[in-house]
């Protein structure tokens, strides 16, 4: 019994703990109060649908409010995603079509985000339209990719490779480098046309072009350090001299000029098909024991491009020039030409082919015998790398005499290129004065052939007279002046030894003659020297004659002195009047049937009063 009453006692306390429990907890929840209907019809509702959301009670558990959804968060939701526009397009550049549909899209949404009035229901579908062409531009991508997998490779390689564009021809800012420039700047831009049109052109981009204009923009920057050194060399000129190995096919002769035979080219006809001539090509021999002339001297001269006649199995005759260049498609071609014999005037023909183009026709229409005129020809088309120029004459017809092969990146260096030819040095300090190294530069002898007492080039071992320094090497004009020996008529200018060559200079005036010689003859033997512009002895015009005393120098062996105004012949002048280019000068000596020393280099200096 005391057992049961316990339990009963601990059943009651615990219901009374739980209702208590119960009563604290309901008196901490405040009662919702209601806002009463407002009087003013303009404000809002109270649970009338009108979806405008209610103002909420005081939070002092006096009154309730009810809410309904706005369009704050739609709007802001489709701004989201239309400030993204320009990263997501972006994406599509190379893409036309894709773009063109996915800004459409954007341009719909924008007009519904600027709306005033839009609704929730407005704004969510504008959402909904974006992101559904937003999904679709990249479904679309992936699907024309896989697609057109080859085409995408090859326009992205390109894309890729003009990245570098700006970097590389930072590279060639050197005025030298300007063709190279030039010629890299036209390879970048031929992709231009490729990204504009993208990769949905119509019509279809083509690969292959896409592949090449990749390809020539690799090629020409992969070794662009070797190629900035290849147009240097041809910025004012490369030099291509004479080779034997550059004859191709059966030409008509096969020898050259012998070792013993000083001066090659001559002011006077030539007959080169007589029994011990018949010259392919000559070039140029220092006498004086010189061992090896083509360290001193380029001159070299194509003498004959004829076939051989009615031989079997055998190519035309022709003389190639194979060179590497990088200076862009175009070029200037330059070389000294002349007239073997005057009567060839009638059928001179010489010819020219550039790699795989149609063979042209070069005027040589200048040419004379006593005279050396210098061809210059455009090339345009040029490969970049390889090329190719191949000379020929017609069947029946003969070509000129041809010199060294000069090619320049431009046509602006035609002074650059006559200074080499003709041997003309230019002084550091004074660009009026120009003296013209004769065992360098081109020219012709009036008599030098085939004889012991003709024109020669020869070095000479010794010294000014009066020079403190030690003798060393000059190469002098020998054997100028009067008739050669066993010439006939003695007393025919066509006789005379006399030389011819060329000075280049800057502007017009009177140039004041200077130079070194070698003699040993005085008194009524004293020998000299006659200068004239244009012809041999064409009179003594104002300016076209300047003659000079050359007195003994003590020796023919190794003593030498300098002649200028101060030796001029009384009655004469000491200066030529020369006009800006090339001038003919004829060198003599002082009287026709007298001597003349042995001559070394030539100064002319411009007169400054």
């Amino acid at each position: 019994m005391k057992q049961k009453t316990k339990k009963l006692l601990q059943l009651s306390f615990s219901l009374g703990f739980l209702a208590t429990t119960a009563l604290v907890a309901t008196s901490c929840k405040q009662p919702a109060t209601v806002a009463p209907k407002p009087t003013n019809p303009m404000q809002p509702g109270n649970g009338s649908g009108s979806g405008e959301t209610m103002q909420p009670g005081n939070g002092a558990g006096t009154g309730t409010g009810t809410t309904t959804p706005d369009n704050t968060e739609a709007k802001n939701q489709l701004k989201a995603l239309i400030d993204k526009e320009n990263s997501n397009v972006d994406l599509y550049t190379d893409y036309s079509m894709i773009k063109s549909a996915l800004v459409a899209a954007y341009t719909e949404a924008k007009t519904v985000s600027q709306k005033v009035n839009a609704t929730k229901d407005e704004l969510t579908t504008a959402k909904t339209a974006l992101e559904t062409a937003i999904n679709k531009a990249s479904i679309d991508k992936s699907e024309f990719d896989k697609l057109n997998s080859d085409l995408v490779t090859a326009y992205t390689t390109l894309k890729d490779k003009v990245k570098s564009k700006d970097a590389t021809l930072e590279l060639l800012n050197n005025d030298e480098y300007a063709p190279l420039k030039a010629y890299i700047t036209n390879l970048y831009d031929k992709a231009s046309p490729v990204f504009t049109a993208t990769l949905q052109s119509n019509p279809k981009p083509d690969k292959a072009n896409i592949e090449k204009i990749t390809s020539d923009i690799e090629n020409a920057i992969k070794n662009i350090e070797i190629e900035k050194t290849n147009v240097a060399e041809y910025s004012k000129f490369k030099l291509f001299k004479i080779e034997e190995a550059n004859f191709k096919g059966s030409n008509l002769y096969s020898t050259s000029s012998p070792s013993d035979q000083s001066l090659v080219a001559y002011s006077q006809d030539f007959n080169n098909s007589e029994n011990g001539k018949q010259w392919k090509y000559a070039k140029r021999i220092v006498k004086g024991g010189v061992d090896n002339s083509d360290q001193l001297t380029d001159v070299r001269w194509i003498y004959n491009l004829n076939s051989q006649a009615n031989a079997d199995n055998t190519t035309s005759a022709s003389y190639e020039v194979s060179f590497t260049y990088y200076g862009g498609s175009n070029a200037t071609l330059y070389f000294p030409y002349k007239l073997i014999k005057d009567e060839d005037k009638s059928k001179l023909s010489l010819k020219y082919k550039l790699n795989d183009k149609t063979i042209t026709d070069i005027n040589v229409s200048e040419a004379k015998v006593d005279q050396i005129s210098v061809a210059k020809i455009d090339l345009t088309d040029l490969i970049f790398g390889e090329n190719k120029i191949v000379f020929s004459t017609e069947t029946n017809k003969v070509a000129p005499m041809i010199g060294n092969i000069y090619i320049a990146a431009t046509n602006t260096t035609l002074d650059s290129v006559y200074n080499s030819i003709f041997g003309n040095e230019v002084d550091s300090n004074n660009s009026n004065k120009i003296t013209v190294n004769f065992v360098k530069g081109y020219g012709l002898a009036n008599k030098a052939f085939n004889s012991d007492n003709g024109t020669i080039i020869t070095k000479f071992n010794g010294k000014i007279v009066g020079s403190s320094d030690q003798n060393k090497d000059y190469y002098l004009i020998g054997y100028l002046g009067k008739a050669l020996p066993g010439a006939m008529p003695q007393d025919n200018p066509i006789s005379i030894r006399y030389y011819t060559f060329y000075v280049n200079v800057p502007e017009n005036g009177k140039y004041e003659i200077s130079g070194i010689y070698n003699s040993h003859e005085s008194e009524t033997n004293e020998r000299g020297l006659t200068f004239w512009v244009g012809e041999y002895n064409v009179g003594n015009d104002a300016g076209k004659v300047a003659k000079f005393r050359a007195p003994d120098t003590g020796d023919w062996t190794h003593s030498l002195k300098e002649f200028n105004k101060d030796q001029v012949v009384t009655n004469s002048n000491s200066y030529l009047q020369l006009t800006k280019g090339l001038n003919k000068i004829v060198v003599s000596g002082k009287e026709q049937n007298k001597d003349g020393p042995n001559l070394g280099n030539v100064t002319f200096t411009l007169k400054t009063n």
